[in-house]
């Protein structure tokens, strides 16, 4: 996980709304409708070619990249998730212990949960329990 710098205002890989700095998955730009759509299962299902490289979550090898823009932050973190924790990721779902595991990362980097919109409090309790999962 690192902070990296990145162009602002890169319009959606899917469709084409370029009125924010998105979040980007394996180097693809997706608004938050867009995501949404993917987490629900609505939209064109994500396929990429995953890297060689171990998931911050759980070590597994065989990750996505994930970018993401902090609250009020200038610059973005990026972190390589396996395929069951982007999922969850993007979803909203994430397990407690995962959730947890992902705070202490940020943390690494001077960043809260809340300044991540995946990972609000209005996503997930204190304890990292799900609150409002994209399925339930």
């Amino acid at each position: 996980m690192s902070n990296i710098q990145t162009e602002a205002f890169v319009p959606c890989c899917r469709c084409g709304l370029d009125r924010d700095r998105w979040d980007c998955i394996a180097g693809k730009t997706y608004c938050p409708n867009c995501q949404e759509d993917l987490a629900m299962g609505e939209g064109e299902p994500l396929i990429e070619r995953t890297e060689k490289k171990p998931c911050i979550i759980c070590s597994r090898m065989g990750t996505l990249r994930y970018l993401t823009h902090p609250l009020r932050a200038k610059t973005p973190v990026e972190m390589d998730l396996c395929a069951e924790h982007l999922r969850s990721l993007v979803g909203r779902s994430l397990r407690p212990e995962a959730f947890r595991r992902l705070c202490r990362r940020l943390t690494q980097l001077h960043l809260s949960s809340g300044e991540i919109f995946l990972l609000h409090d209005a996503f997930y309790d204190k304890k990292g329990h799900a609150l409002q999962p994209a399925i339930d």
